[in-house]
């Protein structure tokens, strides 16, 4: 009869492992931190709901290189018939490489140049695309800055070079945009549905007006086997900028965007933010920095007058004076997966400080001397 309390003590614990063990199981452990270098700025959102998984100085502007392509894309889908034509001026075609050597007065399908300037970064497609939009490089600035403000960029920007250049070959010395709004360039970029699947393509094969065939490569490597479920972005290189990634990944149904600037390994830490993200439940986003709706700019909004998000500079002015950034510092899964204690802590009031925290705040490289995205 003693024992019977000590039975009745190992039932009760029995039971209450029984209960407790499927709970434990829902939530996944921490991911490990990334086993290689940070860049010098990074963000990873969640495309579908829009929120910013992990981020360090991902709201500092920064020369973006050949990322600058990205909004260039989507100002010329909102305003250029697709199914058109673009004339190479003297200018597009003296642009520094990466370049497909288009010749002043060749008159290059839309479709075929967009490709191009996409998947192989071609520096004379992109001043192309420019003059075709706004009429001169200098004219399209305010396409830029407009388009920025019409997809919700909300930090400090410049908006000079088309291409993404930022040397002596520039226009007006290039650009300056934080990781975290080329994120909401990126969301953008693959819910436009005629610059997603470009983007998504490993190579594509065309003739030139020359009469020359082309095999255009992907310069996104994540998309030639570096990384399953890889669905697109863009690359960028330049010796300021160093070398940078926009990409993005879809698993179960879910999509990932990654902004990764000025980094050693673009494509190991890129593929170590999605397989962190991925590993991240949707549940555990509350609380999370959110990126605006998603929007799509079209014609009539980019040529309205209307306040702009973002700013351009006079050709003239510096960039390394970099416009002052707001506050944000490193944020990381393990915290996000703690975000059911936090709610906990939230009725003590510690987790309200948490909120508020949180509220407030391509790789390769060209063989050519000449800096270039």
């Amino acid at each position: 009869m003693r024992r019977a309390p000590a039975v009745v003590l190992v039932a009760l614990l029995g039971l209450l492992t029984a209960l407790v063990a499927p709970v434990e199981a829902q939530t996944p452990p921490p991911a490990p931190p990334p086993t290689v270098a940070p860049p010098k700025a990074y963000v990873l959102v969640d495309a579908d709901t829009g929120a910013v998984l992990v981020g360090s100085a991902d709201r500092v502007p920064r020369p973006p290189a050949s990322l600058s392509k990205v909004l260039t894309a989507l100002a010329a889908s909102a305003t250029l018939p697709h199914d058109g034509t673009l004339t190479i001026s003297t200018r597009a075609a003296a642009q520094p490489a990466n370049k497909v050597d288009a010749k002043a007065g060749e008159v290059w399908p839309i479709n075929d140049a967009m490709h191009v300037m996409l998947l192989q970064s071609a520096n004379d497609l992109a001043m192309a695309f420019a003059e075709g939009v706004g009429g001169t490089a200098e004219g399209f600035q305010d396409i830029l800055a407009r388009t920025a403000g019409a997809i919700g960029m909300q930090d400090p920007q410049t908006w000079r070079d088309p291409a993404g250049l930022d040397d002596e070959h520039s226009v007006g010395g290039g650009n300056l945009v934080s990781a975290r709004d080329l994120a909401i360039a990126g969301r953008a970029y693959i819910a436009d549905p005629w610059l997603s699947p470009i983007a998504a393509k490993p190579r594509y094969r065309f003739t030139a007006p020359s009469g020359v065939v082309h095999d255009a490569l992907n310069h996104n490597k994540l998309l030639l086997g570096r990384y399953p479920g890889a669905i697109g972005g863009k690359t960028g290189y330049t010796r300021r900028s160093g070398n940078s990634l926009l990409a993005s990944a879809q698993r179960n149904g879910r999509t990932l965007v990654a902004v990764v600037l000025d980094s050693k390994d673009t494509y190991g830490f890129t593929s170590q933010l999605f397989d962190r993200g991925f590993a991240t439940p949707v549940a555990a986003q509350r609380g999370l920095d959110q990126l605006p709706p998603l929007r799509l700019p079209t014609a009539a909004g980019i040529r309205a007058d209307a306040t702009l998000a973002a700013t351009v500079d006079p050709p003239g002015s510096s960039l390394a004076a970099t416009p002052t950034s707001s506050p944000a510092g490193p944020r990381d899964l393990p915290l996000v997966a703690a975000g059911g204690a936090l709610l906990v802590l939230a009725t003590a009031g510690v987790g309200r400080v948490q909120v508020r925290r949180r509220r407030r705040r391509s790789y390769y490289r060209v063989p050519t001397r000449r800096a270039s995205p």
